[in-house]
């Protein structure tokens, strides 16, 4: 056997490099598992913070609104919104049976999960009436250049619109300028206040 192989040293090399790549997929599949430990571990605390603050404002009153930090707010009634919407059986019909300010508050929280980094992530993910209410809300709440930059997105999304379209290098700029007029914080912070300020359209 011995004599087998020094006969044929390139069989080391062979075994060299399997053992090798043994090594690096070994390694590489240990990186990927933890990755993916990680991530699923952030997911399930991420599910967890949310029914917490969906239980701690099942039951809103005014009280427990003048108290709460307006974020903290914003992210429990919107929880809160987007479970009674999920759970129905027409999901668009009990979206429009919201008072005008709760499907405000509803889109807002869409916007602010698919928006946050760029404001066009949200227009690609999302449809009327969803878009509507969002333009509807960062006008009356927001206004000035944060809602004719949402609105100018908004007609470029819109399929229906035929004088606006959808030119990359103005949308990235546009989702640029829009992030620093209203970052995710801020505009969970003014939305929680607009909670405050019209408590009794939520309960």
């Amino acid at each position: 056997m011995l004599q087998y192989y020094s006969e044929r040293p390139y069989l080391f090399l062979i075994f060299a490099v399997l053992i090798a790549l043994t090594v690096f997929v070994c390694i590489m599949a240990g990186r990927a598992s933890s990755r993916r430990y990680k991530a699923n571990e952030k997911i399930m605390k991420k599910l967890k913070e949310e029914n917490e603050l969906r239980n701690e404002f099942a039951v809103l009153t005014e009280t427990l609104a003048e108290k709460s930090e307006p974020e903290k707010l914003f992210k429990g009634v919107a929880l809160n919104l987007q479970k009674r919407v999920s759970d129905a059986e027409d999901m668009i019909a009990e979206f429009n049976s919201l008072t005008c300010e709760q499907r405000e508050i509803y889109a807002l929280s869409v916007v602010a999960e698919d928006g946050s980094e760029k404001l066009s992530n949200f227009f690609r993910a999302s449809v009327q009436p969803l878009t509507g209410a969002a333009l509807d809300a960062v006008k009356h709440i927001f206004g000035g250049k944060a809602a004719e930059i949402f609105e100018s997105e908004f007609n470029s999304f819109d399929p229906d619109n035929e004088t606006a379209s959808v030119i990359p290098a103005e949308i990235e700029k546009k989702d640029a300028e829009f992030a620093s007029i209203l970052p995710e914080n801020e505009l969970c912070r003014k939305a929680g206040m607009f909670i405050k300020e019209n408590f009794n359209k939520f309960i």
